[in-house]
């Protein structure tokens, strides 16, 4: 075989092969497996809530030193029931009479102890504990209601009230408390024209007052308000202080004297402040103490402003009745101021604390005085 014929069957055998490949047929890609879907990831299990603590609640008992049908204990009913529909239930006072559960006028001793949760009383009741007491609830010749409340609220009252009862278990709920506006002056069988005319009767009188008329000249004795009546006809006594123009007319007092005196000279307003043991209040949440002040609070101006009514309705009872409705002459007045300064002055020499409340007090009066005649 020739080299040339050699070369040529190599050349006609590689030609064959690479048509052969070039045939073959091409290997069918394999199918990419089609991803598995991930699997949706288990919703969490929703936590089980905490079952919720029990909501604490509280029950009090508490008294007024009032009875049952004064402005004072009903007062007092629409405090707490205004507590309980303000926490939602979560206090709940139940409101007894003057001497219900404790003495009547011993409520300071009644919550300090715990027999007592809660009380309306008359700061003048504690002067066995606190000589100064007295001025708390009123000061003869001193400022009207509203600007003895501010005294009160803004001026350094309840910082001196408060100071006054460290070392007790008892809370004075500021702001809160009953107002009521002035007492009627005298009630007498008698007219008065000046301060002489005060001389040589027989009043029955309590507190500043009292002492107060006796340097003016009268007899002044003290007797249960239901005595009143029956010592006016025998002639005990010729005149008397009581209350206000709604009390006395429920008291039947129209039936007593010629005269009812208005003024308030005497008896400018009265304070009874909103008083709870200090254990009870301090174990509250700070929400239930801010509905206990706020009720409080406006309560003070609620009862004040229904009296100021109901005293207009009751002077024009005594009127249609017959009763001799007057204002108490300037001279009375006047004279009777000046009595009430050199008592007050005489007290502040004899005690530290009752010379600080009265600076506080009058100094309180006088910055007001300078601007306005009355707030």
């Amino acid at each position: 075989m020739s080299k040339r014929f050699a070369w040529s069957l190599v050349g006609a055998l590689v030609v064959i092969s690479l048509l052969i490949a070039g045939c073959a047929p091409q290997p069918t890609p394999t199918t990419p497996t089609t991803p598995t879907t991930p699997t949706t990831p288990t919703t969490p299990t929703t936590p089980t809530t905490p079952t919720a603590p029990a909501t604490q609640t509280y029950s009090w008992v508490g008294q007024s030193h009032a009875g049952g049908i004064t402005q004072q204990h009903a007062s007092l009913k629409r405090v707490a029931a205004n507590i309980e529909a303000a926490s939602g239930g979560r206090i709940k006072m139940a409101v007894e009479v003057g001497g219900g559960i404790a003495p009547a006028t011993k409520e300071f001793d009644a919550v300090d102890v715990g027999t007592l949760d809660f009380a309306v009383t008359c700061f003048m009741y504690w002067v066995d504990k606190f000589p100064a007491a007295g001025i708390f609830t009123m000061v003869s010749g001193g400022m009207s209601p509203m600007e003895a409340m501010s005294w009160f609220r803004e001026g350094g009252g309840y910082d001196l009230a408060d100071e006054m009862v460290q070392g007790y278990n008892v809370q004075l709920v500021r702001n809160g408390g009953w107002m009521g506006p002035p007492e009627a002056f005298l009630q007498t069988n008698s007219e008065l024209k000046t301060a002489a005319d005060i001389k040589g009767l027989k009043i029955r009188a309590a507190g500043d007052g009292a002492e107060i008329l006796s340097r003016m000249g009268a007899s002044v004795v003290m007797m249960p308000a239901g005595e009143i009546f029956e010592s006016m006809q025998r002639g005990v006594i010729d005149a008397f202080e009581c209350a206000s123009p709604t009390l006395n007319w429920d008291l039947g007092l129209q039936e007593a004297a010629d005269y009812l005196y208005l003024s308030g000279a005497r008896q400018p307003y009265e304070y009874n402040p909103f008083i709870i043991n200090r254990d009870v209040w301090n174990s509250l949440p700070a929400d239930l103490k801010a509905i206990i002040s706020e009720v409080n609070e406006a309560e003070t101006i609620r009862a004040y402003d229904e009296l100021i009514r109901k005293d207009l309705e009751a002077i024009a009872n005594f009127q249609a009745y017959g009763t001799k409705v007057m204002t108490v002459p300037a001279a009375v007045v006047d004279a009777y101021g000046q009595t009430a300064r050199a008592f007050y002055a005489e007290n502040s020499a004899k005690d530290p604390f009752i010379k600080k409340t009265l600076d506080s007090y009058f100094g309180w009066q006088e910055r007001v005085a300078q601007y306005w005649a009355k707030l």
